[in-house]
């Protein structure tokens, strides 16, 4: 069974496997998520909720 991941944005447990990484060419979404949350580590992922969340604000500007 896949270790359950928690995502730091929204505190969602869900299966690893859910989970994403961001590409690094995405710099703008890591950095508007950073400024909201603080303790938010990079190299953990996302859940893709909140990547799409992100993603839609960046689009919306």
């Amino acid at each position: 069974m896949p270790e359950d991941f928690i995502c730091q944005t929204c505190d969602k447990t869900m299966s690893r496997d859910l989970s994403i990484i961001i590409p690094h060419t995405e710099t703008h979404i890591i950095d508007v998520i950073k400024r909201k949350h603080p303790e938010w580590v990079e190299t953990d992922g996302i859940c893709k909720r909140c990547y799409e969340y992100y993603k839609q604000q960046m689009r919306a500007k």
